[in-house]
């Protein structure tokens, strides 16, 4: 019994010295390294989750071992090992830069082991981690914009360049002609849609944008630019869908869809004026608006005349749209 359980061990072993290569930081033909965030918009003092995955894009099992390391029998347990992840040059294989280009690159609590795991990827497929970065890169628990970067096995694959951001949380203000409107950006619920919110927001997307629809007693949406409802972002970025436990209540904001496509936010939004439980797990909740102004404001625009098309009878412009700090002493839903 003992013999049958040895035998793919050898020759899983030797496949692993064949797949890196002879030399150090050889590229592996068909293996990719991805880091995907959970969000790129960071709230200040939270973890900053980060997948670290690599992918086998050949035909054939890829079967890796983390160089200067004696190849292990894997754990029965599923997911990229820790000391793939650090298998960079020197026990790194991470790094993190800030805008001033001052750079960590050696994971603080980590140390690389003389021995390590093997690591057998079927074809096509991709295998990973996540981790709090925050517990290796202590910099990360400070606000800041970060590249972070991955380069394992001594450099035979490189990830992309990621950029994050850690910041304050922040809300959004609507200022029109008939007032102002505060958004709550819900972070913990949908943070890829309010990444995408925030990103249009700085970039001065919305501004001079307009309210084209109004659904008397049901919505009113906006964030167009073509102004007509059948605009996208100019470089074409769609949201998936993270549908969530919030309800569309008054004051409710989600992101518009095609029709049949729950993947295909983009930029316009629509304001919730009454309960609507059809919508519960249909659309992407990312903020509500908040304070009693701002449920005037959404009053006073609801109540503009529209046409049987739902166009308001006068254009309810977007003369700013900008982020505000979040007022301190909340706490979070």
């Amino acid at each position: 019994m003992l013999i049958h359980q040895l035998k793919p061990v050898l020759t899983l072993t030797m496949l692993s010295v064949a797949a890196l290569g002879a030399e150090p930081g050889a590229p592996i033909a068909g293996l990719r390294a991805h880091l995907m965030p959970a969000s790129y918009q960071v709230p200040l003092g939270q973890p900053v989750w980060v997948l670290f995955a690599i992918e086998n894009t050949t035909a054939e099992p890829i079967t890796l071992s983390v160089p200067g390391c004696v190849p292990q029998i894997p754990s029965p347990e599923m997911g990229l090992p820790l000391s793939h992840v650090f298998s960079g040059v020197d026990g790194a294989g991470v790094a993190v830069t800030t805008e001033s280009n001052r750079r960590w690159e050696s994971p603080v609590g980590y140390r690389s082991n003389s021995e390590a795991p093997i690591l057998i990827i079927a074809p096509h497929s991709t295998v990973g981690t996540s981790l709090d970065l925050r517990e290796y890169f202590p910099a990360l628990r400070g606000a800041g914009r970060f590249r972070i970067s991955w380069s394992p096995y001594r450099g035979a694959v490189v990830s992309d360049t990621m950029m994050l951001t850690v910041a304050p949380r922040k809300w959004v203000e609507v200022i029109t002609d008939d007032g102002s409107m505060t958004l709550q950006l819900l972070y913990d619920d949908a943070p890829r849609h309010v990444d995408n919110f925030i990103d249009l927001v700085e970039s001065g997307f919305y501004n001079g944008k307009t309210f084209h629809r109004i659904e008397p007693g049901y919505f009113l949406m906006g964030g167009c630019p073509r102004g007509d409802g059948t605009g996208i972002r100019p470089d074409g970025k769609r949201i998936p869908a993270e549908l969530n436990g919030q309800t569309h209540e008054k004051g409710s904001v989600s992101m518009a869809l095609l029709d049949g496509d729950v993947d295909s936010g983009s930029c316009q939004f629509f304001i919730c004026n009454t309960r609507q439980k059809d919508w519960d797990g249909q659309y992407t909740v990312f903020a509500k608006v908040t304070g009693d102004s701002s449920f005037a404001t959404l009053d006073r625009l609801m109540a503009v005349p529209a046409d049987e098309f739902g166009r308001p009878m006068r254009t309810l412009y977007l003369r700013t749209v900008r982020l505000i700090d979040e007022p301190t002493g909340l706490v979070s839903d």
